[in-house]
């Protein structure tokens, strides 16, 4: 009669490896240890190897849960400072002050008095660039939020500095050129017409900037009067007023 193989005996070949035997077994339906835990010893005298393992993972849980953390909080700082930044450049007082600076350039003379009124202007710019240097903002967040303005006052803003800094012994005030050099290649990347300079050109940049910073005033001062807006009174339609 033939025997099965789950009666073969683990001697029943003097020859057969540990391997062998062990596929036996297993085919008896015997118990096979995957893992030899043989000596092993989690509390006492020779269980620091597993305490130490233990540490080590606890460690590496605890130090990504920090990263996580800090970066958590390093996205919630960015955007508080966007928001703190875009809140400053778009303020009624930094409307009301681009409007005062743009209408000076606009119908008068560039004078010492009007640098004072852009100072606002060019020190919010200044910050810009600082932030950027530092690291905490980059060049893409300047020249989607502030890089067309920023492009313009600069170039409005251009004979108020100069003069600012012959009267001040060629002290290099406001000196925004590194800042405006990558707003440019940012520009040129993505191919965006660049920035005329010219006379009649910033002229009517000017008369913009005079629209728009006296928009948003307008739009404050309703705001801030509490009136509703009301949908416009439209002429009567007739029967025959829709006939030729």
């Amino acid at each position: 009669m033939a025997t099965s193989l789950a009666e073969v005996h683990d001697d029943w070949h003097p020859k057969l490896n540990d391997e062998s035997r062990s596929w036996l077994r297993f085919a008896k339906g015997a118990d096979v240890n995957v893992i030899n835990t043989d000596g092993l010893v989690l509390i006492g005298p020779g269980s620091e190897w597993f305490w130490a393992a233990a540490q080590f993972v606890a460690v590496v849980v605890s130090l990504a849960a920090i990263y996580r953390q800090l970066r958590a909080q390093g996205a919630a700082n960015f955007i508080q400072r966007m928001q703190t930044l875009e809140t400053r450049w778009s303020s009624p007082r930094m409307a009301f002050t681009r409007l005062e600076v743009a209408m000076h350039l606009r119908y008068e003379h560039p004078d010492p008095a009007c640098y004072l009124k852009a100072m606002p202007i060019l020190d919010f710019f200044a910050d810009l660039q600082n932030l950027e240097i530092e690291g905490y903002i980059s060049i893409e967040e300047i020249a989607a939020n502030w890089g067309r303005s920023l492009q313009e006052w600069a170039a409005f803003t251009s004979p108020l500095v100069v003069a600012r800094r012959k009267s001040a012994g060629g002290l290099k005030i406001y000196d925004f050129e590194p800042l405006l050099i990558k707003l440019r290649a940012w520009d040129r990347k993505r191919g965006f017409v660049p920035l005329q300079a010219d006379g009649e050109s910033l002229r009517a940049l000017l008369d913009e900037a005079i629209d728009g910073a006296s928009a948003t005033l307008r739009q404050e001062a309703a705001w801030q009067s509490g009136r509703i807006p009301e949908m416009p009174v439209r002429p009567a339609t007739t029967p025959e007023s829709g006939k030729d």
